[in-house]
């Protein structure tokens, strides 16, 4: 899913972009349809073509922002030789997935607070599937011990996407502790974000030595 300029766009692609962008920023209840239909720069009888109605739109940006997991997971996890391998890809993955647009992780973010149960129902459709795949990736690494022993691989799993969606998500927040601005700030806590996820998973090599 990645970025393109919008005169590139198709006119369902603008409208999906737009949607979720609205949706994420003012939130779905006053967000209109001719207000998406402006930003897409088409007339709203046009969107209505692709889209009956606003609530079918809204399922239709989130099945979107879904479907991109559901597509990237699985070349990761079968690219990648080895479990340090996967791990740094999925967690790059992740990073890059919401930072390429913080809409992304601010649209789940407000579809978890406003409807849970419908994105858990999504959730479950598009990603649980491959979460599973990489839960047992960690508990082969923990047979192998190079996984601290201790870890709950769903629990683990389930910390780090809300994490990593949170991240994205308040960023705009976060300047009050920073003590410089822009892209190093982002630059540092992205190191934090990794090193919080490498250790909180990984045994350190003297540490497995000395068992």
């Amino acid at each position: 899913m990645s970025q393109q300029p919008a005169n590139e766009r198709s006119g369902r692609e603008r409208v999906l972009h737009e949607a979720m962008r609205l949706f994420a920023d003012r939130g779905f209840s006053a967000t209109s349809i001719q207000a998406i239909a402006d930003a897409a720069g088409m007339a709203k009888p046009s969107l209505l073509h692709h889209f009956p109605s606003k609530d079918a739109l809204r399922r239709a940006v989130v099945d979107e922002l879904l479907s991109g997991w559901k597509e990237v997971l699985p070349r990761v996890l079968f690219a990648a030789a080895t479990g340090k391998d996967r791990f740094e890809a999925v967690i790059s993955e992740a990073l890059g997935f919401f930072g390429q647009d913080s809409t992304r992780s601010r649209m789940l973010l407000r579809e978890a607070l406003d409807r849970p149960e419908e994105l858990r129902q999504r959730l479950g459709e598009h990603v649980q599937p491959w979460l599973g795949l990489i839960s047992d990736f960690i508990e082969r690494g923990q047979a192998s011990g190079h996984i601290h022993a201790d870890v709950d691989p769903k629990a683990w799993l389930t910390e780090m996407v809300l994490l990593s969606t949170a991240h994205f998500a308040v960023s705009p927040v976060t300047d009050m502790v920073a003590d410089d601005q822009g892209e190093r700030w982002d630059q540092r806590r992205i190191k934090e974000f990794r090193r919080i996820a490498e250790r909180s998973l990984y045994r350190q090599r003297r540490e497995a030595k000395e068992t």
